[in-house]
């Protein structure tokens, strides 16, 4: 009887010890392009990482965990973790993107704003109107009269606008993600069907990872997070 438990245990001190997530260190190169900055996440447990300058990664994995190494400049890699993987390393060679470059006219008018045209001081915060009217009924600073906010906040008014606001944050998101790609190439990249792009844009449009990878106009993560994201949402039209 003793031995019995002695026995079990064991074994699971054995499976907690092989349970829990090892450190998986490994390499990323190519014949041809720079190797900094690929991103690489575990599907199984959505962590992720990137690639230093020398194309060095460590990523929490175990044996049969799924990793997905993702570029604007390669071609999108998935591989099996393996035990080997885990005691040794592991390397991963990609295959740079071949893209026909086409003729580009852009014109930048980002630099001109209302501080630039002198409508407001420099440093002044400036407000979309959907943030002005939610401000003007939430804030009695921004209204002359100080009671309509209490008012507003009774009648519901106030809920009303911060709905108007998250939708105009979503509306942005958005036209940011379709001024990087076209239907046309949404569909081809992401394998989104064509009746549902816009649904899938709106479902985007929800995820603070995204948002912040937008903000910052970081290409190679946006175009990361965008596949991950149509992974999910094509799962969730199969499940319909």
């Amino acid at each position: 009887m003793k031995e019995a438990i002695l026995i079990i245990a064991f074994l699971c001190c054995h499976h907690a010890a092989f349970s829990q997530q090892k450190l998986l260190k490994g390499r990323v190169t190519s014949a041809f392009e720079d190797v900094a900055g690929i991103y690489i996440i575990n599907r199984n447990t959505e962590a992720d990482t990137a690639t230093d300058n020398q194309g060095y990664f460590a990523l929490p994995a175990n044996a049969g965990d799924t990793l997905i190494f993702a570029s604007e400049r390669f071609e999108k890699f998935r591989c099996v973790v393996t035990q080997e993987d885990i005691l040794h390393s592991l390397r991963v060679m990609l295959k740079p993107k071949v893209q026909e470059l086409k003729e580009l006219v852009i014109n930048d008018y980002s630099h001109i704003n209302e501080e630039s045209l002198g409508l407001v001081p420099e440093g002044q915060k400036q407000y979309t109107p959907a943030e002005r009217r939610l401000a003007t009924a939430s804030y009695s600073k921004m209204n002359p009269m100080g009671l309509d906010p209490v008012i507003n906040l009774i009648s519901g008014r106030t809920a009303m606008l911060k709905k108007a606001f998250e939708t105009e944050k979503k509306e942005t998101l958005i036209q940011n993600i379709e001024a990087l790609y076209t239907n046309e190439e949404i569909i081809a990249k992401f394998n989104i069907p064509p009746d549902y792009v816009k649904g899938f844009l709106f479902y985007a449009a929800d995820n603070k990872y995204l948002a912040q990878a937008l903000k910052a106009g970081n290409k190679e993560r946006i175009a990361f997070l965008l596949a991950g994201l149509a992974e999910n949402y094509l799962k969730l039209l199969n499940d319909e």
